[in-house]
């Protein structure tokens, strides 16, 4: 195999282990409050745990970035977090489940700048697009740990068991993918002898790291939105049956993965400003279908569009920060993420209150204000063109 297409598959290994795990998880979380006891409150805080565990690895990383390459960084992690959920499982109370929950964020954060940059540098190594395709593999994971999470309850797998089984094979998998990850002397530009990267904390901060943050912010946070509040929205606003309602996060993800298939293709066709702003079109008007269709088979459909439109968003902001660092794509990343994960938590709660106070249709109407800032600001993602020599990229 050659050696691009090794590193390329070993990459898209890490996504996919962390998007199994993920989709594993969610599938079964609801079964954790009651075998851990747990009232909403205890279960929220455990939840919340891992949350600062992310949020406060994404800042470690940057301080890591000058010492251990994304590759090591990888080959330390990925076969570490998919023990987890077993841990959680087995805890015997709610502060012990949030101190696990709270070194799994750690881990997890850590290795999602890493594998994020990994994908960065595999796009520099090809000179062409890669980014979108690796978010594919997630959410194809994601898509399988749920199925597979559905076929456990069924069969009356219990959790602790089960988690341990997918840990045992995730592990296998991420052990084999981290062997084949990007070098270090591929993944980290040369320094000047004697000069250390800073990795202080206002270091890596720069305005383009800022906005094109602030853009994964508000993508973040209209994902958010409407995975969260989909199924509420067909269920209290369209009278669908609970299990319509349910379908709305699933043909949101299946469209959004399946986009993001062939989302590197369109980028190289169109450029990412280009591709970018009919991204934000086609979202916008998933919104409109959704909002102003009395039938819930259109709200379906609404919600696939909007799948469609957000997903090659924020792996092509992702890409627009690496490219557009000239040193350290780890500290980028990490300072990006921190506000990409502020959109995260910010969106389902902020969608809560809109709702609220204007109604859940009307909340989801007003989603077209962020889709409008992103694609205002969308030449912010000119240097997301691994096709480009460097120069160019710092030119755009």
């Amino acid at each position: 195999m050659p050696r691009l297409r090794r590193h390329r598959v070993a990459v898209a290994g890490v996504f996919f282990v962390v998007g199994v795990l993920l989709g594993t998880w969610f599938a079964r979380v609801p079964e954790l409050r009651t075998a851990l006891h747990l009232d909403f409150a205890e279960l929220g805080a455990v939840l919340l745990a891992q949350t600062v565990g992310v949020i406060v690895a994404m800042q470690v990383a940057g301080h890591l970035s000058a010492y251990l390459s994304s590759r090591a960084i990888i080959r330390l992690t990925a076969a570490v977090v998919p023990w987890f959920p077993a841990l959680v499982a087995i805890s015997p109370g709610a502060v012990a489940a949030a101190a696990a929950m709270l070194v799994w964020g750690l881990v997890a954060g850590l290795l999602d700048v890493a594998m994020n940059a990994q994908g960065v540098e595999l796009e520099r190594a090809g000179r062409r697009p890669f980014l979108s395709s690796l978010h594919a593999v997630w959410g194809a994971g994601a898509l399988t740990g749920a199925l597979g999470a559905v076929a456990a309850i069924r069969a009356g797998v219990p959790l602790g068991v089960h988690f341990t089984a997918v840990a045992a094979v995730l592990c296998v998998l991420a052990l084999v993918a981290g062997r084949h990850a990007l070098p270090e002397r591929q993944a980290t530009p040369r320094r000047e002898p004697g000069k250390r990267a800073r990795t202080g904390l206002l270091s890596g901060w720069t305005r383009a790291v800022v906005v094109l943050g602030s853009l994964g912010a508000a993508a973040a946070l209209c994902e958010g939105a409407v995975s969260s509040w989909c199924g509420v929205f067909l269920r209290e606003q369209r009278g669908a049956s609970a299990d319509v309602a349910s379908l709305g996060y699933f043909v949101f993800v299946l469209a959004q993965t399946g986009t993001r298939m062939f989302g590197d293709r369109v980028h190289r066709l169109l450029g990412p400003v280009a591709l970018l702003r009919w991204s934000m079109a086609a979202t916008a008007a998933g919104v409109l279908v959704a909002v102003l269709s009395p039938d819930p088979g259109w709200g379906l459909a609404g919600f696939a569009l909007q799948g469609c439109g957000l997903a090659v968003v924020i792996p092509l902001i992702a890409g627009a920060v690496g490219h557009g660092v000239g040193g350290n794509t780890s500290l980028a990343i990490a300072r990006y993420s921190t506000l990409h994960q502020a959109g995260v938590l910010a969106g389902p709660a902020l969608f809560g209150r809109l709702a609220q106070t204007f109604g859940v249709s009307t909340a989801l109407a007003l989603l077209v204000l962020p889709l409008g800032l992103i694609a205002a600001f969308a030449t912010a993602t000119a240097r997301a063109r691994p096709d480009l020599p460097a120069t160019e990229r710092r030119a755009a």
